[in-house]
């Protein structure tokens, strides 16, 4: 099944380039989300047209690093230009030297993209873990209490707050919040 491009934010702040680029991007099925001449722009228009990349064209020194650092942890950045040691602890995804290969461009922006999707269900998923392991650390402890002072099984335990919460229509979490927090967190 073939992929679908991701939409690109340009920051180019050479005209003749962002025609360029704009002009690769359409013969090659990428859909250009917009384009900015710097980082200051870019920040307010990558809200705007949710892009699936950036693609920043460094023709010097990089001065906004703070601007980068931003963006960077909004969506994936490739950067063309210049390579620097500081741009991997800005967040940036990947860096290309000047004049390489259009091929090289596209193919990095859509791994860029790719990779960037996957991080982002892997962060999404080891939160949703914690959630659970928090909701597991709450509910553990209130059937510990409601066992000890009620001298029932763990199961029973278990089947009482459920049945209270559904009863109250309240979630499990906070149902077995509340026991814990009327004992002190104590049997």
């Amino acid at each position: 099944m073939p992929q679908e491009m991701p939409k690109v934010l340009l920051i180019e702040s050479e005209y003749r380039l962002r025609l360029r680029y704009k002009s690769l991007f359409k013969k090659s099925g990428f859909e250009l989300a917009g384009e900015a001449a710097d980082l200051a722009a870019a920040d307010g228009l990558a809200k705007e047209c949710r892009p699936g990349v950036v693609l920043l064209h460094m023709g010097g020194e990089l001065t906004d690093t703070a601007k980068l650092a931003k963006l960077a942890s909004l969506l994936p950045v490739l950067v063309l230009g210049k390579a620097s040691p500081g741009l991997a602890a800005l967040g940036v995804y990947g860096c290309l030297p000047e004049g390489v290969e259009d091929e090289e461009i596209l193919t990095s922006l859509a791994i860029a993209a790719a990779r960037w999707q996957e991080a982002r269900s892997l962060r999404q998923e080891a939160e949703e873990l914690r959630d659970l392991l928090a909701l597991r650390k709450i509910l553990d402890q209130a059937k510990g209490i409601l066992m000890k002072k009620h001298h029932m099984s763990e199961q029973e335990a278990h089947r009482r707050i459920q049945r209270y919460a559904m009863y109250k229509r309240l979630t499990v979490k906070s149902v077995a919040e509340a026991i814990i927090k009327a004992t002190g967190g104590k049997a």
